[in-house]
C-alpha cells in the first residue's frame, strides 16, 4: 500500500519555507520593479536576517522526514520564490565536478562556484543541434572551443561554467559529448548582457560566447551526455515543484478575494451543483494535486535508485511536462478568475503570472518532454518517423 501521508519533520519543514517566502512577499513587489535584481552573493537578504535557513534546517532536522529529496520538493510547493533572500547554493556545474568528476577535477575545481552551460540559441533544448565544438589539439594537450551558450542562470556569478560541447566524429562519425569546465578569464570567452525579461527578474539569465577559447585537456570530464542527463534529472522535479509553489501562490490569493465576495468552493458538490468558477478552480486544483503526486513519484525513485540512476528518466519528463502545462493553465485560470485585480500591480497575482511562463522552459519545454514519454513508451528512436 502506498502511503501519501507526510510526516512531522515534512510538515514543520514546510511551514519554514513558507514562513521565509512570506516575509519575502512584504517586499517582493519592489524586488520585482528593478529589471536586473543582482542575486545574493554573500550574506542572507535583511527581510530574513536572524532566521534559520530552510535548506539549513533541512539538512539538520531531527524529526523523521520523508528523504531529503522528497522534503526538498515538498517545500517548494508550499508558495512562490519571491526573490532569493538567500546566496545561492552550489550550482549544477559544481555539483557535475563533485559528484561525476575524478579526484584530480574535484580537487582542482571542486571549490568553484560553477553554472552549467547546455542551451544554445539555435539548439535550445536538442542537444543533438549543438553548435558549440571542442577540438583536440595535440601538440598543445589542450581542447578548442568555439560556440555560443545561452540563456544560463546566473552565468555572470562565480568563476565559470561546466561547458557541453561536441568534439570530431569517432571512425563510426558519431560526435561524442564534452562537459568542459571553463574559468571566467580565459582568452575568447566573452560573457553577454545579463536579459531583460517578463518575469523571474530576481534570477539574472544571460550567455556566452566562445572563440578560440584553449583549455586544458585535464579540464574534459568524463561521461559526456549521460553527466547533463544526470543532473537535469535531479533539476527538473524540483523546477517542477517551484511551478507549483507559484500555482499554489495565486491559488490561495483567488479564493482569499472570492471569499471576500461570499463566494466559497464547496468542494463536496456535485458537478451539477457547482458554478463555473466552483468548476473552474476545483479542475486546477486536480491538476495541481496531481502534477504533485507525479513529482513526488521522481524524487522517491531518485531516493531509491540514486541520483545517478537513469532508470527514472520517464517520470522525470512527465513531471517537467505537467509542471509546464499546470503552471501555464493555473495562473492564466486564476487572472480570468480575478478580472482586474489580477492585473493591478497592488497585488502580486500578476507577478505570479508572469513568474511561472519559465516552468514551461527551463530545463526542457513540455515538447521536448512529450517527445521522450513517446520515444520511450513506444520504443522509437530519433529519425524512425521521418
Amino acid at each position: 500500500m502506498v502511503d501519501f501521508s507526510l510526516t512531522e519533520g515534512d510538515m514543520k519543514l514546510m511551514e519554514v519555507m513558507r514562513a521565509e517566502r512570506l516575509r519575502a512577499r512584504t517586499i517582493a513587489r519592489e524586488i520585482d520593479r528593478i529589471p536586473e535584481s543582482q542575486p545574493l552573493t554573500d550574506g542572507d537578504h535583511p527581510i530574513v536576517a536572524g532566521t534559520i535557513a530552510p535548506y539549513k534546517q533541512l539538512a539538520q532536522e531531527e524529526l523523521p522526514i520523508s528523504g531529503l529529496a522528497i522534503t526538498e520538493c515538498l517545500m517548494q510547493t508550499v508558495g512562490a520564490p519571491e526573490f532569493n533572500t538567500r546566496p545561492a547554493p552550489s550550482p549544477s556545474g559544481t555539483w557535475i565536478v563533485n559528484e561525476l568528476g575524478t579526484e584530480e577535477h574535484r580537487k582542482a575545481y571542486g571549490h568553484l562556484w560553477l553554472v552549467f552551460g547546455v542551451s544554445e540559441p539555435v539548439a535550445g533544448s536538442d542537444p543533438s543541434a549543438m553548435i558549440t565544438n571542442a577540438k583536440y589539439d595535440p601538440q598543445t594537450d589542450e581542447y578548442i572551443l568555439n560556440g555560443e551558450k545561452t540563456f544560463i542562470s546566473n552565468i555572470d556569478l562565480g568563476d565559470g561554467v561546466v561547458v557541453v560541447a561536441k568534439g570530431e566524429p569517432d571512425e563510426n562519425g558519431k560526435r561524442p559529448f564534452y562537459n568542459i569546465v571553463l574559468l571566467k578569464g580565459t582568452p575568447g570567452f566573452t560573457l553577454g548582457k545579463p536579459w531583460r525579461k517578463l518575469g523571474t527578474r530576481y534570477q539574472n539569465l544571460g550567455g556566452f560566447s566562445m572563440v578560440d577559447v584553449r583549455v586544458p585537456a585535464m579540464n574534459v570530464l568524463g561521461n559526456g551526455f549521460v553527466n547533463i542527463q544526470t543532473r537535469l534529472n535531479v533539476n527538473r522535479p524540483v523546477q517542477s515543484a517551484l511551478g507549483l509553489g507559484m500555482c499554489r501562490s495565486i491559488l490561495d490569493f483567488t479564493q482569499e478575494k472570492l471569499a471576500k465576495t461570499g463566494v466559497k468552493v464547496d468542494y463536496a458538490a456535485g458537478r451539477s451543483a457547482r458554478g463555473n468558477v466552483d468548476d473552474k478552480l476545483i479542475r486546477m486544483e486536480a491538476l495541481w494535486e496531481a502534477t504533485w503526486g507525479v513529482i513526488m513519484q521522481c524524487k522517491w525513485l531518485e531516493q531509491q535508485l540514486g541520483q545517478t540512476s537513469k532508470d527514472f528518466q520517464t517520470q522525470v519528463a512527465m513531471a517537467k511536462a505537467m509542471a509546464g502545462k499546470a503552471t501555464r493553465q493555473i495562473t492564466q485560470g486564476c487572472m480570468e478568475i480575478l478580472g482586474p485585480e489580477g492585473l493591478s500591480e497592488d497585488y502580486l497575482a500578476e507577478k505570479y503570472f508572469r513568474d511561472a511562463r519559465i516552468i514551461d522552459i527551463y530545463e526542457g519545454p513540455g515538447e521536448i518532454h512529450r517527445l521522450a514519454i513517446a520515444r520511450k513508451l513506444l520504443g522509437y528512436r530519433k529519425g524512425e518517423l521521418d
